[in-house]
């Protein structure tokens, strides 16, 4: 299991290698194994040739077959929240989703508390969780990590555009996706929802997202921005005469129901019949 980065000695102890008897090789450290740790992982643009600049799919309109009986866990933040309430409707009763959401956290547990006082110590929780949920999937969502925390005791708040706090996240990610996947469960992690601006937190977050997907067999990523937006950047308030939004950023009901569907398709149908 990867705990951060190691030390390792370079060449011989006795120093012989180094044509100096009794010299003792520089001490180096070797590249964290965690994924962005050592650099930033971007979301990659889309060449022009190849780019969607039309309606954004906004989800699927139906559950496909596959879901039936299966039970899923959700947790992070608000985002997580709004997809548990989809997935549940989507479901309507033919299958079970805990969920484990909390308004305004994260996971990179910064020194002050964000306006959510109440935020859980999800190492030791999720735990628990995933022994009395025994989930088919889990679904994780860590959009509020976008946004500036405080890391140090007495330091700036800062977003994961920072070395040391994109370190810290990965560092975090890594544990969370380890817990969530006990028993070789499948986690599906949600890019950012924000514009994708090239060089912006949200291009840095869904680059790490996608990048974990890649690395670890057992982890998926959900493009949910190319959901609600095209490629311009474009993100659609209403689709059909349907409000994509509510009264904020987060989703209107009907839209919490398609990406529901979505996310489940994701999980038990597109997956099976890939």
């Amino acid at each position: 299991m990867v705990k951060g980065v190691a030390a390792i000695l370079a060449g011989s102890i006795s120093g012989w290698s180094s044509g100096v008897p009794g010299a003792v090789q520089e001490i180096k450290q070797a590249p964290s194994d965690i994924p962005c740790y050592a650099a930033p992982c971007e979301f990659p643009e889309a060449a022009p040739s190849s780019r969607r600049t039309g309606v954004p799919p906004w989800g699927d309109p139906a559950l496909l077959p596959g879901a039936e009986g299966k039970r899923v866990l959700v947790v992070g933040d608000s985002w997580a929240r709004d997809a548990a309430s989809g997935i549940a409707t989507a479901f309507g009763g033919k299958g079970q989703v805990k969920d484990g959401s909390a308004l305004a956290c994260g996971i990179r547990n910064p020194v002050n508390p964000m306006p959510n006082r109440d935020c859980p110590k999800w190492e030791a929780e999720w735990p628990a969780l995933m022994d009395e949920v025994r989930p088919d999937a889990v679904l994780l969502s860590v959009q509020w990590d976008l946004a500036e925390q405080q890391i140090d005791p007495g330091g700036k708040r800062v977003t994961i555009r920072d070395d040391k706090a994109r370190k810290r996240f990965v560092t975090n990610l890594d544990r969370a996706v380890r817990i969530l996947s006990r028993r070789g469960t499948p986690v599906y992690v949600f890019g950012s929802t924000w514009q994708h601006v090239p060089g912006s937190v949200a291009v840095l977050m869904s680059g790490i997202l996608l990048e974990f997907s890649k690395k670890y067999p057992g982890v998926h990523y959900l493009d949910i921005f190319h959901q609600l937006c095209n490629d311009l950047n474009e993100c659609p308030k209403k689709i059909s005469g349907v409000p994509v939004y509510g009264t904020d950023v987060h989703c209107s009901k009907e839209t919490k129901v398609r990406l529901g569907n979505w996310i489940l398709n994701s999980m038990f149908h597109r997956r099976q019949t890939a």
